[in-house]
């Protein structure tokens, strides 16, 4: 009986290789143009108004684009449930952590000590403040119920919120791909709206599937309890006891 059930709940996760090729793709426009970028700056290209920033400090941009890379690439595999529980998983974590707080923090240092055009508005800096900090609040936490608490439950929920704050770049180069082609370089007000759309359509997602995760555990939970139940009618009555 033991073994139907495991079983079972082996085919109910499947290996999901779609999510990461999905959220590979979905990075690949900012990974390009962070490439294009480090290539800029390598090559000595010239400088204009809108890369002598880049230029005067290329230390946080080039930590930054290698940093968020790595995460983006890297953070994909750990939603593939076959690799959950494994080895792999707990070694790609302790690279991922450092890179996702190098992205956050090197984001977060562009935008306040960047010098920026006059136009940029202070609603854009805030807001990219707030997606920053999310980012690091997240990856504190899940770290927090790792190694503190042991409730890989909550850690996972915290760290798939991360990814999904550092994916929302992605997000924004889809969403203001067809505007742009339309009306050329989008405003300071509609850009704003892109980069705060971009994050909550992304923590959105994560949510869903942070509540989806949940309900099928404890769905696998309720059956392997009536599983056992049934080879030991005993068991349930002392699982209980043992909770109280």
């Amino acid at each position: 009986m033991k073994t139907e059930a495991r079983r079972r709940q082996t085919r109910r996760k499947p290996a999901l290789w779609g999510v990461p090729t999905g959220l590979i793709l979905l990075s690949l426009t900012p990974i390009l143009g962070g490439a294009m970028r480090l290539a800029e700056l390598a090559g000595g290209a010239e400088i204009t108004s809108h890369n002598e920033r880049f230029f005067e400090s290329p230390v946080p941009v080039s930590l930054h684009i290698i940093s968020a890379t790595v995460y983006s690439l890297l953070g994909a595999f750990q939603f593939v449930p076959a690799l959950r529980g494994r080895r792999w998983h707990r070694i790609a974590g302790r690279i991922l952590v450092p890179a996702g707080l190098a992205a956050a923090l090197s984001g977060l240092w562009m935008a306040v000590f960047y010098s920026h055009s006059a136009d940029s508005g202070a609603a854009l800096l805030f807001l990219r403040l707030i997606i920053g900090f999310s980012m690091v609040s997240s990856i504190v936490l899940g770290l927090f119920y790792a190694i503190r608490r042991r409730d890989l439950v909550r850690h996972s929920a915290w760290m798939t919120r991360a990814y999904a704050i550092g994916a929302a770049a992605g997000t924004e180069a889809l969403i203001i791909i067809g505007p742009e082609i339309l009306a050329g370089q989008p405003g300071i007000r509609f850009q704003v709206l892109i980069t705060g759309a971009a994050a909550v359509i992304n923590v959105t997602v994560a949510e869903y599937v942070i509540h989806r995760r949940a309900r099928a555990a404890a769905r696998i939970e309720t059956e392997q309890l009536a599983t056992e139940a049934l080879v030991e009618p005993t068991y349930v009555g002392r699982h209980i006891l043992n909770h109280r």
